[in-house]
This record gives structure tokens, C-alpha cells and sequence, in this order.
């Protein structure tokens, strides 16, 4: 019964899962294809002063493509490197353009166009192209994949036999003289052995990311992004820029929370929108918080807190860091994480390839008569009353 769940789960969604985990696959890979960021020339024998952040993305605005407006500024990461300015759409989140800055002399060392590819393929891994619909069969095809994993660890579980001799290692291995339907058996055993842990992570944690009814659960509230104004058209540009008040902003916080690192600062149109992501000391870069500066009364409030984190909302935050690999340190977990999550979504590609061969060969064999007779004649019935033949000794 078992087996017959785990086949045509895999055979009724053969098409989802290999984009799920093609689409898992390069939303690993590709990010660390594009470039980084320019190092800084080195300065002359008179070090040059620092430029502001709102001089530096007036700098960027140049570059930029028209009708778009800066989203997110990132200050250097450290002495030498380049500032980052993006621009997008208005109301917009994600940015499609980003340029490099110096950050002593505001001068545009790169530009730099986001690859359109990556969103389709983030929204065809997060709901297929099925919107309003999409995150509901995304969040269901956790489910099943989950099934699927469970039942195939119990379908490769060995007899306690092989336990107690140790040929249970046989199952986890690829013999060198496999062939056809052997060689795809054995392998989609073995890399599903190897793969089952992370494979039931990721779908567990899919479905609680994928089903819109999860984040409420978790006591996930809504973003800290004001309240969108629908005064944004075409080709308009607001008559105060985004950014401005940025540079006090910035000090403020810098002021207010010296052992905090400023890592990101989201614009928009409107000074207002403007906020600020930062890593404290004592929760480390997996666990940022957002600030926003109250220009009026001078004072810098959280809008995510990590020190006041309810036990979902931490989880949440957990499971959703982990299934987009997106941890942030240590570099050699951080870099051990990505590739193993790359290499899940390569077997659950291989896994719905391999499992749609398995079933077109074993139709094939079980509907070629000439091959039953072969087996009939290899392997006779014996007569009714015939002796059963004594197997001989190894």
C-alpha cells in the first residue's frame, strides 16, 4: 500500500516537483553567479572625507533607468568597499537596478541590471504562476512531498537481517555493475537515503511558508512598510526625494545605537518609508532588526524587535532563513547549508525523473510478452508432486 502511495504521488504531481526542485536548484546557484560589489581604489597620499548617503545616491540617480526611484541604500561593509544604491518601480520592493558607488568621492564605479529570470523563477518556485491560487497548491505540494518522503524512508527501511549482517549498507551505495532499470532503482534509492533529512526539512517548511494561513499561526503580523499612497503615476517624480533626511537618520541611529551595525536602508518615495536594517551584537546577522527615526521627537524605535520575539514568530523566521539558504554566518555553515539545499532540489529534480523512467520501463517489461515467455522458460513451474530442487551449497 505504502509503495503504491509513494508511486503515484510522484507519478500525479511527476511535472511540480521537477520544477520545484529545478527552480530550488537556481534560486541557489544563480545568486552566486552575478558579480559583487568593486573594491574602492586606493586613495592618495591625502585620504579623501567621506560623502553623505543622500550625495551618493543623488550620484546614482544619473545611472539610473528613468521612471525609477531609489529603494535601498547599503553603506560599505567595510574600508574599501562600495556603497550600493538600487532603484525600482515605485511601490515596489524588489529592485531591478543597482549601482555601485565610491564612497569617498560619490563617483559611479558599476552598474548592474537584477536579472528579471530570478523573480519568475522565485514566483514560479513559491506558487507556480497560479495566483490567487498558487500558494494553496504550493503549501499542498509541501504536504504530499512530505508523504512522499516519509514513506520512501520506510519503503528503504532494510529486514533486521540485513541490519544484524551490515548489507544494509548495500542499499545506500550504487553497485558498478548496475544497468537500466537496476542502475535508475539503486540510484534513487541511495540519493533519497542521503537526501530524506533535508528533503522532509525543506517540505515541511515550504508548506508553512507556502499556505497564507501559516504566518497569522505563527504570529507573524504585517511588514513594518507604511501604508502605500496611490499618488505614484507614470513618469512622475515626488517633489521631495526619498532619501532626504537620510544622513541625519543615519547618524541618529548610529548615535542612539553605537554597538549596532547599520547593514541596509530601505527608501521610497516619500522620506517617510524610509527604514533602517541593523545587526545587534547580542543576536547575531541571522537575527536583524528594523529601526525607524521619529524625525520629530529625535528618537529611533524598533519595528522588529529579536529581543522581543515570541517563540512562532522566531520559528517562523527560523524555517524561512533556512529553506531560501539565506544564513548570513558563520561563512563555512552558511556556505555547507546553500549546498546542501542546491543539492536537494537536484534530487527532487533527479527524483521525478528517475521515478517516471522506473515506471515507463517496468510497463514496458511487464507488457513485452516475448520477455514473460523468456522469464518462463528461465524459471519453470514445477509439476504438481515433482520434487523442489535442493539448492546447492555456496
Amino acid at each position: 500500500m505504502l509503495r503504491k502511495i509513494h508511486r503515484w504521488i510522484g507519478l500525479g504531481l511527476i511535472l511540480p516537483f521537477a520544477l520545484q526542485g529545478l527552480t530550488g536548484l537556481l534560486l541557489v546557484v544563480l545568486p552566486l553567479l552575478l558579480a559583487g560589489r568593486p573594491a574602492v581604489p586606493p586613495p592618495g597620499a591625502t585620504p579623501a572625507p567621506g560623502i553623505g548617503a543622500e550625495a551618493m545616491i543623488a550620484a546614482a540617480r544619473s545611472a539610473a533607468p528613468a521612471g525609477t526611484l531609489p529603494l535601498r541604500f547599503d553603506p560599505p561593509r567595510w574600508p574599501g568597499d562600495s556603497a550600493v544604491v538600487a532603484f525600482g518601480p515605485a511601490g515596489e520592493r524588489h529592485p531591478e537596478f543597482e549601482v555601485m558607488v565610491d564612497p569617498t568621492h560619490a563617483v559611479i564605479l558599476r552598474t548592474h541590471i537584477v536579472p528579471h529570470i530570478l523573480r519568475v523563477l522565485h514566483n514560479l518556485h513559491a506558487d507556480l504562476l497560479l495566483l490567487p491560487y498558487g500558494q494553496n497548491a504550493t503549501g499542498i505540494m509541501g504536504v504530499l512531498l512530505s508523504v512522499m518522503a516519509i514513506t520512501g524512508l520506510i519503503l528503504w527501511w532494510p529486514h533486521p537481517a540485513l541490519w544484524a549482517s551490515g548489507k544494509w549498507r548495500r542499499t545506500i551505495t550504487i553497485s558498478p555493475r548496475a544497468r537500466g532499470y537496476r542502475l535508475w532503482r539503486e540510484t534513487h534509492l541511495s540519493l533519497g537515503f542521503w537526501t530524506s533529512g533535508i528533503m522532509l526539512f525543506l517540505a515541511l517548511s515550504g508548506t508553512v511558508l507556502a499556505f497564507p494561513f501559516a504566518r497569522p499561526l505563527f504570529g507573524i503580523q504585517g511588514g513594518d512598510r507604511p501604508a502605500h499612497t496611490h499618488t505614484h503615476h507614470a513618469g512622475h517624480t515626488p517633489a521631495i526625494p526619498g532619501e532626504q533626511g537620510l544622513d541625519t537618520a543615519m547618524a541618529a541611529v548610529q548615535a542612539q545605537m553605537p554597538d549596532a551595525i547599520l547593514t541596509s536602508a530601505r527608501l521610497g518615495a516619500r522620506p517617510a518609508e524610509q527604514s533602517f536594517t541593523i545587526i545587534l551584537p547580542a543576536y547575531g546577522p541571522n537575527r536583524p532588526a528594523t529601526v525607524r527615526y521619529d524625525a520629530d521627537a529625535d528618537t529611533v524605535r524598533f519595528t522588529r524587535d529579536p529581543g522581543r520575539q515570541r517563540t512562532g514568530e522566531l520559528t517562523f523566521i527560523w524555517l524561512h532563513t533556512l529553506h531560501e539558504a539565506k544564513l548570513a554566518g558563520p561563512a563555512v555553515i552558511a556556505g555547507l547549508w546553500r549546498t546542501a539545499v542546491g543539492l536537494a532540489g537536484a534530487a527532487l529534480f533527479f527524483f521525478s525523473l528517475s521515478g517516471g523512467v522506473m515506471w515507463v520501463l517496468r510497463r514496458r517489461h511487464t507488457q513485452d510478452p516475448g520477455s514473460r515467455r523468456a522469464g518462463r522458460r528461465r524459471h519453470p513451474r514445477p509439476h504438481a508432486g515433482a520434487p523442489r530442487p535442493v539448492p546447492r551449497r555456496q
